[in-house]
């Protein structure tokens, strides 16, 4: 009992700690332009956080609260652009999700930056920020602007505009977004180290080739994301300046959902903030109807979500019917969540499909004992934190990256597409399920990424207030973005000092040569006044 009023006593200092600095409660105005439910998650969480904190929030999105707070005024943005599907219809020949697995990532990524710019391009035509774009700058009453940032660098000119410090939230990685967006802030022109892969003994051809790929992503991104981002940009508010100096001066903060030991410690700036995890909050009660159906199991429960951008009504109808008859022959429930319908032809008896349901509550009942899911960054560190053991169903390169990082550190099984199957389906979950090890570790590793100064929602709050209350975070802005890589990292100098023992060693042969042939042609003359 006396533990327990400690640790309360523990939670109201740090409750007060943190709302010291809050001299006043600013006027945030939060974008969110995308159509990703789960990407809404992290800036639901931060916004609710914000909005207890006593600051005013005003939320354009497509999605709702889905909750009365007070402070927030919300403006929903309709019709939504289907960002997964426009994609697959431009990217993909056969128009699925697996075709659109099976692209290189140069392609990919050209196609983001082509869908993503009409995705901007849609949210910015809309009646309500439409109203907001003609606010003058003496009407424009915000403190600060929080974005939504995937491929959403055109909404930066707000800021710009009206001088207001902006900060951005990343929620994935795919198409190696994160990756592509800190090497634009960092001041390097490219890392000869892929961290993610990193070892001792990484030899010349490896970094060569790193660096080159390092280059050509790069590049692409210049001209393909930015270039369009920036013609937004010229139409839509009248301003003619480039992504990078918006990046440099007016992103005040980037928080990275992502954490250590499911992201790999590299050179990092105090602009750039890790902060994943930041969406998982304490477990609420669950709806009745799940309520019961998870209680009344028996033999547990596995939790199922193979990501929002994949409608079960379009899985293909053999990979449907393995799963059909995976689940049919378990004696556990499943509960699988569908964004597209609520039922399907056979489904099994003993799975409860359900349109929308509140995963990370799922995931904290006892009863469940497994999540099957694709590899999504947030799914993964929800069912760590949670202590499930996952079985990974991933399809892009990002998730496998993240399956492959779970299961190395022993908390996941993964199958490949070539192996999905009943038998191996059986076979991962039986081990999930049985091997004690899983859930040995797992805990382990959910102590790891938890472990930090201050919780990640707690650190996110903190730096948004030190860029409310320190100038927009100027003193930790980049600098160095837009110094020359050849100054930056002294390559004149060394080209300098280079030609100056050039110089020195050509100045040191000439005389070598020169006194040799002194002294060769003075033996010669003596030789010549002997003969004579």
């Amino acid at each position: 009992m006396q533990s327990k009023s400690w640790y309360a006593l523990y939670l109201a200092l740090l409750s007060l700690l943190l709302g010291l600095g809050d001299c006043r409660g600013a006027n945030i105005l939060v974008l969110f332009p995308h159509a990703s439910e789960s990407h809404f998650a992290v800036m639901r969480t931060l916004v609710a956080e914000l909005a207890s904190r006593e600051h005013n929030l005003t939320v354009y999105s497509g999605h709702g609260l889905n909750d009365n707070l007070e402070r927030v005024v919300e403006h929903v943005v309709r019709p939504e652009f289907d960002f997964w599907s426009n994609l697959q219809e431009q990217a993909a020949p056969g128009g699925s999700l697996e075709d659109l697995a099976l692209l290189s990532e140069r392609k990919l990524r050209s196609s983001l930056a082509s869908v993503g710019a009409r995705a901007v391009e849609h949210f910015l035509v809309q009646a309500p920020v439409q109203k907001l774009l003609e606010l003058s700058t003496a009407e424009f009453d915000y403190d600060l602007i929080i974005v939504d940032y995937f491929y959403t660098e055109a909404l930066l000119a707000l800021g710009y505009k009206h001088n207001k410090p902006t900060i951005g939230v990343i929620s994935t990685d795919f198409g190696n977004y994160m990756n592509a967006v800190q090497e634009a802030l960092l001041p390097v022109a490219c890392s000869p180290i892929d961290y993610e892969a990193y070892t001792k003994d990484l030899g010349f051809s490896a970094r060569l080739s790193n660096i080159r790929e390092c280059m050509a992503r790069r590049k692409q991104f210049y001209n393909e994301h930015y270039t369009a981002q920036e013609k937004i940009i010229r139409k839509h508010f009248k301003i003619a300046v480039n992504i990078p100096e918006l990046q440099a001066h007016h992103l005040a903060l980037l928080l990275l959902n992502n954490h250590v030991p499911l992201w790999t410690p590299r050179p990092l700036l105090p602009q750039i903030v890790p902060a994943g995890g930041l969406h998982i909050r304490g477990p609420r009660e669950l709806m009745w109807n799940v309520k019961r159906f998870v209680e009344e199991s028996k033999n547990g429960v596995i939790y199922i979500q193979l990501g929002n951008e994949q409608p079960c009504g379009q899985l293909p109808q053999p990979k449907l019917q393995i799963l059909f008859d995976f689940m049919s022959a378990r004696k556990a429930r499943f509960i699988w969540t569908c964004h597209d319908v609520k039922t399907l032809q056979g489904l099994p008896k003993n799975v409860l499909i359900q349109h929308s349901v509140p995963q990370i509550d799922i995931l904290a009942h006892p009863h469940v004992r497994a999540f099957i899911m694709n590899g999504d960054l947030l799914s993964l560190q929800e069912g760590i934190t949670r202590h499930v053991p996952m079985l990974g169903l991933p399809n892009f390169r990002n998730e496998r990256k993240n399956m492959q990082l779970a299961v190395d550190l022993g908390v996941a099984l993964q199958l490949e597409p070539s192996n999905f199957t009943t038998a191996a389906l059986n076979w991962a979950l039986d081990e999930l399920t049985k091997q004690q090890h899983f859930q040995l570790t797992i805990r382990e590793v959910s102590s790891e990424f938890r472990d930090r100064p201050l919780g990640a929602l707690a650190n996110a709050l903190f730096w948004v207030n030190y860029v409310v209350r320190h100038r927009g975070g100027a003193a930790i802005r980049t600098r160095g973005i837009d110094i020359a890589s050849n100054h930056l990292h002294l390559f004149d100098l060394f080209v300098f000092y280079f030609g100056v023992a050039i110089t020195v060693c050509a100045v040191l042969i000439a005389i070598y040569f020169g006194v040799f042939y002194a002294m060769q042609r003075k033996r010669n003359d003596a030789k010549l006044a002997k003969l004579s």
